[in-house]
């Protein structure tokens, strides 16, 4: 695929016409990541927005005490992070490739001129702005009134509706625990407790949710 194709690939771009496709390219920079790379530092400048052409990024959010939040794995193609450029503030998430990425960083100017320019874009942007808010209250709610299992069950029933029916949690039960700010032991209980209701299947590495339906009903998704 070429340069142009790869951009058209990502949601955010995909009703640009070819001009402004190539006025993107000639404006943004590509590099190629290899797996475990830092690509950016939570709390450093975010002056360039992240668009991810292939391979995969994980986000996590350290603790001055050594704690891990994940809050997310993102996989091509798309765009990371809009939020940090938008407000032209600082990146909210250490960023890492998590497998081989070639990733495009494009200048904050560049986005906020298709923002201005295109309803399309706009229109894109705002509905991720939304489904961000949702997930976020969502997320709040469980976080501080659902227990383990639900928020395990949670977790999957929504990586099942992205990917499908077998779920690879990032970094295995510690990055689920990671994803969910709970501990690994809590999560592998919880993990237990969800296939002895028959809405799950754990295997190595791997989580085979047999109840896609009854497995959100149990969440509350």
């Amino acid at each position: 695929m070429d340069d142009l194709g790869a951009l058209a690939a990502v949601p955010l771009f995909a009703g640009l016409d070819r001009e402004r496709l190539q006025r993107v390219a000639a404006r943004s920079s590509v590099r190629v990541f290899e797996a475990g790379h830092v690509v950016a530092v939570r709390g450093d400048p975010a002056t360039r927005l992240i668009v991810v052409e292939s391979g995969t990024l994980t986000a996590v959010h350290d603790t001055v005490d050594g704690r891990r939040l994940r809050l997310g794995q993102f996989a091509a193609p798309c765009a990371v992070d809009k939020v940090a450029v938008l407000d032209t503030g600082d990146h909210t998430a250490t960023w890492s490739a998590a497998t081989r990425a070639r990733l495009r960083f494009v200048p904050a100017r560049e986005l906020s001129a298709l923002i201005d320019d295109l309803p399309g874009v706009r229109r894109h942007v705002l509905a991720y702005l939304v489904r961000d808010l949702r997930d976020l209250r969502d997320e709040l709610v469980r976080a501080n009134f659902a227990d383990v299992t639900t928020r395990v069950a949670a977790w999957l029933a929504r990586a099942a509706g992205r990917s499908g029916t077998t779920v690879l949690p990032p970094g295995a039960q510690q990055g689920l625990a990671e994803a969910i700010g709970a501990t690994r032991v809590s999560v592998n209980r919880a993990l237990r407790a969800l296939a002895a209701e028959g809405l799950i299947s754990v295997g190595p590495g791997s989580v085979e949710v047999l109840a896609p339906e009854l497995l959100a009903r149990r969440a509350g998704v």
